[in-house]
């Protein structure tokens, strides 16, 4: 797959990605408005974490893959500080939804940070994945 292939794939999903967030985003306004309760909030604001964070992730790894055509030892660094920071999140996502599944005593907080994380761990499969292409082509 060529590099300008590959960054076209990357932006189209990231704003696939960041669609996704807004919908959450409204899903989460209209729950708020309607009073459903604080659990259905805090996973439709989780599930929408994770997808904005999945489209800066991948438009994070879209510009690596840019700068690793002049520079190749920053596009490696920019794909490893992606899959770090995607690796904050995912812990921070999931702690809470645990802490909030536990004070709500309901599921949707957790199902909220499970979508939120599988999103994010999907982030730090593409970085890794983007790193090792991006030493292949050196």
């Amino acid at each position: 797959m060529t590099s300008l292939r590959r960054a076209r794939l990357l932006v189209a999903g990231a704003a696939v990605a960041a669609a996704a967030s807004s919908v959450f985003l409204a899903l989460l306004t209209a729950a708020l408005l309607a009073e459903r309760g604080e659990g259905l909030a805090v996973a439709y604001g989780s599930a929408a974490f994770g997808a904005a964070g999945l489209a800066v992730g991948l438009l994070v790894l879209a510009r690596a893959g840019a700068v690793a055509r002049t520079d190749p030892a920053r596009g490696r660094a920019l794909c490893i500080r992606c899959c770090v920071w995607a690796l904050f999140a995912v812990l921070a996502v999931f702690i809470v939804g645990g802490v909030a599944g536990y004070l709500t005593r309901a599921a949707a907080p957790i199902w909220g940070s499970t979508v939120a994380g599988v999103l994010l761990i999907a982030l730090v499969g593409l970085a890794a994945r983007q790193r090792v292409v991006l030493q292949i082509y050196r």
